[in-house]
């Protein structure tokens, strides 16, 4: 090869390969930061309402779809990943049950390619939310909110951005926005009558390798499409990272994790 050659060649891996490793592969942290958010803080928010604590956790899996897995965590590849859709339930004897996320409709769901959607689980969702005693969202949006925007007089849907401070709003229940992400995006922290922790991570850890690994999504997505969130989301998935080392028991469900959750029950009531 020709010293003209190599030195063209060189000049294409720059303009190609310097690109794509900044926009689709580098999970440089950028400065970021943990936020200054405790276990011991949530644990006292928990105990902060008293009265009766949710006694278990179950989740509906509505479908999934298949993203760019760079996309939610850089790095990890350019092949089609799936993504699951779910929504939860917590379960308070007594009362109606704690809903987290709405689930969606299958119109929706068909607008934003979920396969496998599961029109049953949909259907306990809904039965779920119309006899909440609370309703959460770990974020706002038609995959979320059951399409609805938490319009309907279903259950007492609670405002999530109306403080960025942690706050509880149940026994055992700790809302804890995220105002530097995506409009009305939360992660929910419960602790159980038993004393089990759960933190549901939302949109701000999409897979478990996002924040096990500070990973946050391609430049393509945070840098390019949503600059101002790139730094907000590292710091958080690094607070997961952080809140998990602490509590080393606790449980924590990332938004979208396609692997099977072995640390719930699967089914809401008929």
């Amino acid at each position: 090869m020709t010293p003209r050659l190599n030195l063209l060649l060189i000049a294409l891996i720059l303009i190609v390969g310097l690109p794509y490793y900044w926009f689709q592969l580098d999970a440089d942290r950028d400065g970021a930061m943990p936020k200054g958010l405790s276990i011991a803080q949530l644990r006292s928010l928990a105990e902060s309402i008293p009265g009766q604590k949710p006694t278990a956790v179950k989740y509906e899996q509505l479908g999934y779809r298949y993203i760019l897995s760079n996309k939610l965590a850089a790095g990890t590849g350019l092949r089609p990943a799936r993504s699951a859709l779910r929504a939860y339930e917590l379960i308070v004897p007594g009362k109606g049950p704690i809903t987290i996320d709405g689930g969606t409709t299958p119109a929706a769901a068909e607008q934003y390619n979920v396969r496998e959607f599961d029109h049953m689980a949909e259907r306990r969702i809904d039965n779920a939310a119309k006899n909440a005693s609370l309703s959460l969202l770990l974020v706002d949006h038609p995959l979320h909110n059951g399409n609805d925007g938490f319009s309907l007089p279903r259950a007492r849907a609670m405002p999530m951005a109306e403080t960025g401070e942690p706050h509880a709003v149940a026994p055992g229940v700790v809302v804890i926005p995220l105002p530097g992400l995506t409009i009305g995006s939360n992660m929910i922290y419960a602790r159980l009558a038993n004393g089990r922790e759960f933190l549901f991570t939302g949109d701000a850890a999409m897979i478990d390798s996002s924040w096990k690994e500070v990973l946050p999504p391609a430049r393509i997505v945070t840098s390019y499409l949503r600059p101002q969130e790139r730094k907000e989301i590292v710091s958080w998935l690094m607070t997961i990272n952080a809140l998990a080392r602490a509590a080393p028991h606790m449980t924590v469900i990332s938004g979208h994790e396609p692997s099977v959750l072995t640390s719930v029950k699967r089914g809401f009531a008929d």
